[in-house]
Parts: structure tokens; C-alpha cells; sequence
């Protein structure tokens, strides 16, 4: 019997200090660090499906109906994600990658880096 493991990196989680101590973004560091612990706590060499959770740019989120500009803070580039999970996919430590939680324009930009 063969077992299938999914785990998520949250983005920006200022609310949720408890993730990473609240990362302010999905750099290099804080998708290694993630996944190094979820390595750790699943006891696998690898995962299987790996959810990019969150959007890593400002949007508004659990009810808030407007842009606010003063809760901007720096984002990482969508290629540089990608590109991390390239390089994570090629050493064997991901097998797949998945977007979850995501605006529609944040998922039409992914789909163009991708088909870049």
C-alpha cells in the first residue's frame, strides 16, 4: 500500500505567528525551512504534492473588502518561487507543485511564468 503526502508553505502570515514565526513573504528561505520541517514531521525524504499557500502579494483576506495599501509589504517574484521548486523538484525533495488560496490574477500570472 502506497501512501500519497501533501504539504502547504504559507505565505505572508503576520496574523499567524504561529507559521515560521510569521514570514513576511515566500523567499528561498522560508520555502526551505518549510519544507525541512514538514520533511521532518511527515518522517519522508520527499513530498509528494507541495501547495504554495497563500499569495505571497497583498490581498485582502478574512473579510476585509478593500485594498489597503498601508498593509503592503515586499512580496517575492512568482518566477523566483517557481524557479525554487524547480531546483527542489530536480533533488528529489518535491514531486509535484500546486497553488492553493490564490486570486484569479495571481493564478493567470503563475500560469504566464510557467508558460514562460
Amino acid at each position: 500500500m502506497s501512501t500519497f503526502n501533501f504539504v502547504q508553505v504559507a505565505g505572508p502570515s503576520g496574523q499567524m505567528t504561529w507559521i515560521r514565526g510569521g514570514p513576511k513573504c515566500l523567499d528561498g528561505s522560508n520555502i526551505i525551512e518549510a519544507i525541512d520541517n514538514s520533511l521532518l514531521c511527515i518522517q519522508m525524504d520527499y513530498i509528494d504534492l507541495y501547495q504554495i499557500h497563500w499569495p505571497n502579494q497583498y490581498v485582502p483576506m478574512f473579510g476585509e473588502t478593500e485594498y489597503g495599501p498601508i498593509h503592503q509589504y515586499p512580496s517575492i517574484g512568482i518566477g523566483e518561487q517557481l524557479k525554487l521548486s524547480e531546483e527542489l523538484s530536480k533533488l528529489g525533495r518535491i514531486r509535484y507543485v500546486s497553488l492553493t488560496n490564490e486570486t484569479p490574477y495571481g493564478m493567470m500570472k503563475f500560469i504566464q511564468v510557467v508558460k514562460n
